[in-house]
């Protein structure tokens, strides 16, 4: 069966939106960075031995920067728990002062076109944050998955499925304890040659998490 051709009128109107959505995260951030009630002190937040708890809510829409001829057109919405765990203290100074937070993503993702489907499974995560330029604390991370899905597409046909995302974010501390954050991610999903079709699919997504820093 030929494939399906590329909706360019459907696919502007998803990036539009997305667009106004990160838009709109960043200069909610951004407000309510000057208004914070409560000092925090992020050297106490990103301590060693700290356990981090945070949930993430996202989604995405698939991109073509392969240049294919066809594409499936695939969009989605997620949802991601994480864990962590800071095994150091923060390192560096003035701006550049750091912290790593290595952890765990669990990986809930429902695809909304070109047909309903979905994805499961566990990531390894490593975030790099910035802690020495202020109360937004901009960060960049990688991860790293696998799981099961039962979407069937060009770009894959199999129950097995590999997931990689690279991306940036802010954060925002509320208070003590508690920041918000919100990121953009680039996502890549094939299933690793372990079956045929393997042509993958990337995707632009952002993410908005809220989480909690136990010590």
């Amino acid at each position: 069966m030929k494939p399906p051709p590329i909706q360019p009128g459907r696919r502007r109107t998803a990036t539009r939106w997305s667009g106004w959505a990160v838009a709109g995260v960043l200069l909610l951030l951004h407000t309510a960075a000057p208004v914070a009630t409560e000092a925090v002190d992020l050297e106490a937040e990103f301590a060693k031995g700290t356990t981090v708890f945070g949930i993430q809510v996202g989604g995405g829409v698939q991109n073509n920067i392969e240049n294919h001829l066809t594409i499936s057109d695939i969009s989605f919405v997620n949802f991601t728990p994480r864990l962590s765990y800071l095994p150091f203290e923060p390192f560096g100074s003035g701006w550049y002062r750091s912290a790593l937070e290595p952890g765990l993503e669990g990986w809930f993702q429902f695809y909304l076109s070109p047909r309903r489907a979905t994805a499961q499974g566990l990531k390894l995560a490593l975030r790099y944050h910035l802690i020495g330029i202020g109360p937004l604390v901009p960060y960049i991370e990688v991860i790293a998955g696998a799981g099961g899905t039962n979407l069937r597409v060009m770009e894959i046909n199999s129950n097995f499925t590999f997931v990689l995302e690279a991306g940036a974010g802010l954060s925002l501390f509320v208070a003590p304890g508690v920041s918000l954050n919100a990121g953009y991610r680039l996502q890549h999903v094939s299933n690793g040659k372990t079956s045929t079709p393997n042509r993958g699919f990337n995707s632009h997504t952002g993410v908005l998490g809220v989480n909690l820093f136990f010590h």
